[in-house]
């Protein structure tokens, strides 16, 4: 019985160790399976850095990029106020020079208008002077035949006074 009780009691503590064995299996199963995970989720996440890391590599040149066509554009719209600057300019210019010539041509518009009317006022005065001309013609041609006349008269009577004059000389003689 001492072989039985051995017996026995190696098929216990075979039982023992086995269960033990088995416990320790499944912890070790259980743990493995565990690193596994862990071990997946750590090359998952090291490949999450370098495409991390590629991608903010990436980001950066593009980033850099963007950064000199920012400037470029900066200089782009710097370029177009300064344009848009000068073509203000040059409108505010165009504006006071058209407002000048406007003001110039309304000038000369006043003074053409006036210059018109003195016109108008020298004709009629013209007008005036010539038709005052005329009369006074018409009186010197009237007043020349008149003294004409005159002179006629006057030497008619000259004539006569000295035909009178011999006349009465001669019948003065006559009697003396």
């Amino acid at each position: 019985m001492a072989q039985a009780d051995s017996d026995k009691r190696l098929t216990e503590i075979n039982a023992e160790l086995s269960r033990i064995l088995e416990t320790k299996i499944e912890f070790l199963t259980q743990t493995l399976s565990e690193t596994q995970r862990l071990t997946q989720k750590i090359a998952n996440t090291e490949l999450e850095i370098q495409r991390n890391a590629s991608q903010h590599a990436s980001l950066g040149d593009e980033g850099a990029n963007l950064e000199k066509e920012l400037g470029v554009m900066a200089g782009r719209v710097k370029a177009a106020q300064d344009e848009r600057d000068a073509k203000q300019q040059d409108k505010y210019a165009k504006e006071k020079e058209t407002q000048r010539l406007e003001w110039e041509i309304a000038d000369k518009v006043k003074a053409n208008e006036e210059a018109a009317e003195k016109i108008r006022s020298l004709e009629g005065e013209l007008e005036h002077h010539e038709k005052d001309n005329k009369k006074l013609q018409g009186r010197v041609e009237v007043l020349e035949e008149g003294v004409e006349r005159m002179r006629k008269v006057r030497q008619e009577y000259l004539s006569k006074i000295s035909s009178l004059d011999q006349e009465m000389k001669g019948l003065a003689g006559v009697k003396e």
